[in-house]
């Protein structure tokens, strides 16, 4: 069992039926993808990785996002490929994938893929350092088909944490007990504002609703009651909030 394979039997089953939400009370932005298009997503930023930029499997991809739908898309597209998530900096990265802070620092490693996390999908205004490449128009025109399949093990690596490698086996079960921990039950609905592209908050924001084939709903810059307001519009099962 692989969090890409509960994925894929969810979508199989009913792809129509939401997998993230996000709100962004700072700019006022409502996106929600189903299982169909976010494995869409997926397929494009597979494409991206394996077909155009021809990154081999077990490859580093390393990602440095704040919370936001586009991250997820990047990490299950990475693992889709049979590449490595890295949630820490690495020279071995083949692609590094950055948010607008990034953009004052220091040069990644690898093909540099910058998300704006614009609303409607906008790119950067400014122009991007040398060689770094905007997701807004590498990541669209992509074929929303995978060209490359992969099969991917429960064995594979599939993420590098600070402390420790895991494996698609171990994403699994670090899921399973999220979901336990949080009370996450099949079919379930997560309001939370962790971000899943951080080792302390992965196995809550993204690992425990895939594995327990629900969704989440991410609310960013929000207040108590708008909290509040959200879960009950949302129909939320759980909550998990830093």
């Amino acid at each position: 069992m692989t969090v890409l394979a509960a994925l894929a039997g969810a979508r199989r089953t009913d792809p129509g039926r939401p997998l993230i939400t996000m709100y962004d009370d700072e700019t006022g932005e409502r996106v929600e993808l189903s299982l169909a298009t976010f494995d869409n997503w997926v397929c494009k930023l597979a494409n991206l990785f394996s077909a155009e930029w021809a990154i081999a499997p077990g490859e580093l991809v390393y990602v440095d996002m704040p919370p936001h739908w586009q991250s997820v898309a990047a990490m299950v597209g990475a693992w889709t490929s049979g590449l490595t998530v890295s949630l820490v900096p690495s020279s071995d990265a083949a692609v590094s994938i950055v948010g607008p802070a990034a953009t004052g620092g220091p040069q990644p490693a690898g093909h540099v893929l910058a998300c704006s996390l614009r609303p409607l999908g906008q790119g950067f205004a400014a122009a991007l350092p040398e060689g770094w490449l905007d997701f807004a128009t590498e990541v669209p025109p992509q074929p929303d088909a995978l060209l490359i399949p992969h099969v991917v093990n429960e064995a594979d690596d599939a993420l590098v944490e600070p402390t420790a490698r895991l494996t698609h086996a171990d994403l699994v079960r670090r899921g399973r007990a999220s979901a336990t921990t949080i009370g996450l039950t099949r079919g379930g609905r997560l309001l939370t504002n962790l971000n899943p592209a951080v080792s302390s908050d992965i196995a809550v924001a993204l690992l425990a609703p895939l594995v327990t084939n629900s969704s989440v709903v991410l609310l960013l810059n929000a207040s108590d009651d708008r909290r509040e307001v959200v879960a009950t519009q949302e129909r939320v099962t759980c909550t998990s909030w830093s």
